[in-house]
């Protein structure tokens, strides 16, 4: 191992431990592809071990080294074990003094572990739609501590979908309101038709007009 490489072996195993048993870390000798890595920390990962050879993506990097002097990484890419497991991968490429590569760090995630974690907090965060007058809505619960915090919640709510202040609503305006709480069942409540009264800056008996036309 020379002295660029031996630069760089610590972190071989500094990144296995940090990153865990599904991250493997692997430095390769560019100058014997048939036994590159010098040394790999979780070789379980690939299957690999100290000996084995360079992958096919150094070997196109060394085949093309004269137009790749600018490229120092190559981070986060796909790659796939020969038992098909998926990989998320990055390689390092580490140069002598003269800028020439010399050979690689890679890092080899087996990310199916945290596809799965990934697909349990999906499928528990998935919210579940339900059909409203023919459409896909999605159902909505408030869990106000009180009555009066309760009504004052759905009141702002279809006060901001009628996007207007108070003082510019007119009629149809507040009829939709208590539309819009009335099927909700806010009059079910004692006390919400003059709650809402007061809100609406109308008369008891206007509200009471209001929930006959709606």
């Amino acid at each position: 191992m020379n002295k660029y490489l031996k630069r760089v072996a610590p972190l071989v195993d500094a990144i296995a431990e940090t990153f865990g048993k599904n991250c493997e870390a692997v430095l390769h000798d560019f100058r014997y592809p048939e036994r590159s890595i010098v040394k790999i920390a979780n070789g379980h990962v690939t299957g690999r071990s100290v000996g084995g050879p360079m992958t096919d993506l150094a070997l196109r990097f060394l085949r093309g080294r004269k137009g790749s002097k600018n490229i120092d990484k190559i981070v986060g890419y796909r790659t796939q074990t020969p038992k098909g497991t998926e990989l998320k991968s990055t390689t390092v490429f580490i140069r002598d003094d003269k800028g020439e590569a010399v050979g690689c760090l890679c890092i080899n995630i087996d990310v199916a572990p945290y596809q799965s974690a990934r697909n349990f907090i999906d499928e528990l965060c998935r919210i579940s739609p339900y059909q409203k007058n023919g459409e896909m809505d999605e159902v909505t619960e408030n869990f106000d501590s009180t009555v009066a915090a309760l009504i004052d919640e759905s009141f702002r709510q279809a006060m901001s979908k009628i996007g207007k202040p108070l003082a510019y609503m007119n009629k149809e305006d507040k009829l939709w309101i208590v539309r819009e709480l009335k099927d909700k069942g806010f009059f079910l409540i004692k006390g919400t038709a003059k709650r809402v009264a007061k809100e609406l800056n109308v008369s008891l008996p206007t509200i009471y007009k209001y929930l006959e036309e709606t």
